[in-house]
């Protein structure tokens, strides 16, 4: 979520990876992750609507287009296990999925002429009207600031050229490195909030927040809580001062029963602290936030490794953590689901 976080505040970084104004998010917008991958599956399975070839996943080959992907309707799901999607088919939204379709946009404000988009513009294209799509298909209620972000399938550059115009939208759920997590059950039947369990650990790229990787290896956060903030707030948007005193103490509760004890935390090194959420995530219906922590590099630079969880033994690093080469973007994530 858009959410800002009790002081003290490790690097701004929410507990899903994520940072909004002043943090900028890192899900698919990672400045360490580059521009490739804010809309992660449209990039790579840049299908044509026709059953021609096109270039496959990051440019590699020709395959024929899949034609499931442009069979599906608003409300239907498609799943793939494979690194390049060539698996790619419909399934039911109660199963495992990586794309839920919210629906088509025509982009008729290009004109036969117009040249093919750069990725940038696709970026840009795809960013605005897909979340327009996407809000309509779940009634008002998207949460930008939420677990899923918008993707889409474009047309290919031949199928532009012979006046495809049709952007297919959905929603999906990228971790930091473009990797997708698997989507149970419908969006518009489930909380939007971007929370992962309690005993989740979040890897860490440099100072950043990474996927989720065991506690036994170097990560950024450990999560300590989930709480559901309509336990405390009914009906209109609580202030965020309102959460940040609620969550002081509750958090702190939390982390205690969690770790073992009131100093056990503090002890080893590491801060608590969380997330609040933002107006527009509370009226998309967001409730819960997490309970988190962390440590900060001595200069106070971003987040320091942390190795080993509360529970036991913890070796807090002292220099940022080595660097993750982001590679398949788009493809299922293998790390520990959400």
């Amino acid at each position: 979520m858009a959410r800002s976080e009790s002081t003290p505040n490790p690097d701004r970084t929410t507990a899903t990876g994520r940072k909004k104004p002043p943090n900028a998010k890192l899900v698919m917008v990672a400045a360490a992750i580059g521009a490739l991958l804010i809309l992660t599956v449209s990039i790579l399975l840049n299908w044509p609507m026709e059953s021609g070839k096109t270039s496959g996943p990051a440019g590699v080959g020709e395959a024929p287009a899949p034609e499931v992907v442009f069979e599906t309707r608003a409300g239907e799901c498609l799943n793939w296990t494979e690194a390049d999607a060539a698996d790619i088919r419909k399934v039911t939204c109660a199963e495992p999925h990586l794309f839920e379709v919210t629906g088509p946009y025509d982009l008729r404000e290009f004109g036969p002429t117009a040249p093919f988009p750069s990725t940038q513009q696709w970026q840009q294209i795809k960013q605005q009207r897909c979340i327009e799509v996407s809000d309509q298909y779940l009634g008002g209620r998207y949460d930008e600031e939420g677990r899923f972000t918008v993707g889409a399938f474009t047309p290919s550059q031949d199928g532009w050229a012979d006046g495809d115009r049709t952007l297919h939208c959905g929603l999906q759920q990228p971790g930091p490195s473009g990797k997708l997590f698997p989507i149970t059950g419908e969006i518009a039947k489930v909380d939007q909030s971007n929370v992962y369990p309690a005993g989740r650990c979040l890897g860490i790229n440099g100072t950043q927040v990474w996927d989720p990787v065991d506690c036994s290896r170097p990560h950024a956060v450990e999560l300590s809580g989930v709480i559901n903030l309509s336990d405390q707030f009914q009906g209109d948007y609580p202030p965020e001062n309102d959460q940040d005193g609620f969550l002081a103490t509750k958090c702190e509760e939390l982390t205690a029963a969690y770790a073992g004890g009131p100093d056990v935390a503090r002890d080893k090194g590491l801060i608590v602290y969380w997330d609040t959420l933002t107006e527009q995530s509370w009226a998309a219906g967001s409730r819960q936030v997490n309970c988190k922590l962390s440590a900060q590099l001595p200069d106070g630079s971003g987040l320091a490794p942390v190795t080993g969880s509360v529970k036991g033994q913890v070796q807090v690093g002292r220099s940022p953590a080595g660097q993750h080469t982001p590679t398949e973007p788009g493809a299922p994530a293998t790390e520990q689901p959400r």
